[in-house]
């Protein structure tokens, strides 16, 4: 096992790999070990990139762990949703083929051990209402990293169109 962190604009994240790849990504300060195990540079450098506005190489996703639902859910808003761009939980329910799953798609949120990298925080709610947020910060991080991709909110909060 390996685990590093970095401090960014929402505060420190850690990570944490195996053998498989990323195991997980978290909030706050974490201990060292193996810190130059090379899928923690891949994800530094990411991070990196992203609060840098860019794009970057994804590290490999340790997704042993992971049921087929979670795992179709995840790679789905990972390889089909882009930097300021969001989706309902009805429609990625519905995109990976689970029409009347949007809570199911809604746990897969809560659970997802890569946030930021498998970016969550892009999935709201069919009103427009961005709904919660399982990270440090609840939905004011959910809130300033949307803000941070380039999306607006109205004057109630819900996000503009």
């Amino acid at each position: 096992m390996a685990r590093d962190w970095m401090t960014t604009s929402i505060g420190p994240i850690n990570f944490e790999s195996n053998q498989y790849g990323l195991v997980r990504i978290g909030w706050g300060e974490v201990t060292r070990v193996n810190s130059d195990d090379p899928q923690l540079e891949i994800t530094k450098k990411w991070l990196s990139d992203y609060f840098g506005g860019k794009v970057g190489e994804l590290p490999t996703l340790d997704e042993t762990a992971l049921t087929k639902f979670q795992s179709k859910v995840l790679g789905y808003l990972r390889d089909k949703t882009t930097t300021g761009q969001t989706i309902t939980y009805s429609d990625l329910a519905t995109a990976v083929g689970h029409s009347n799953a949007s809570r199911a798609v809604g746990s897969v949120m809560a659970m997802n051990p890569w946030p930021l990298l498998v970016p969550c925080h892009r999935v709201v709610c069919s009103d427009g209402v961005i709904g919660n947020y399982s990270g440090e910060g609840g939905s004011l991080t959910k809130t300033r990293l949307l803000l941070h991709e380039g999306l607006k909110f109205d004057s109630h909060g819900k996000l503009a169109h």
